[in-house]
């Protein structure tokens, strides 16, 4: 048989690009677990989400931004769990990075000896990201 199954050599779209940098940034997992289970290379991976986090924060202030109407927020979101008031969800996730260096390098490294960085992304009801918070070394 002489079929070649792989995505090899294949341009991946943009949408395709954004859903493996979003499945690596809520997974939890390493990028060569998000590859393999999605069909592409650890390499491939890492260079989405490379692309898709630099333009996220190339073009942060003009996409991101908190709700205006906060009552509609606060009403969709009743909408769905029942839980009043709610004007926004918070999720954190830890982006693995390079260590530093320098002589804070250490404050970067966790227990499972890789350097991560804290990422928190405040949500709609609608997931919408209204903002997203880059700046702690990750301590667990």
């Amino acid at each position: 048989m002489d079929c070649n199954f792989d995505r090899r050599g294949l341009k991946i779209d943009n949408i395709t690009k954004v859903l493996i940098a979003l499945r690596f940034y809520a997974s939890g997992n390493d990028q060569r677990v998000n590859g393999d289970t999605l069909g592409y290379s650890q390499a491939s991976v890492s260079i989405v989400v490379k692309e898709v986090s630099g333009l996220q924060a190339k073009c942060g202030k003009k996409w991101i931004r908190f709700s205006s109407n906060l009552q509609d927020t606060k009403e969709q979101f009743y909408l769905i769990g029942e839980f009043p008031g709610v004007i926004g969800a918070i999720d954190c996730t830890h982006v693995p990075i390079k260590s530093p260096g320098g002589n804070n390098a250490e404050m970067y490294r966790n227990r499972k000896g890789w350097m991560p960085l804290n990422v928190q992304i405040v949500c709609g009801p609608k997931m919408q990201i209204f903002d997203i918070v880059c700046r702690w070394p990750s301590s667990n």
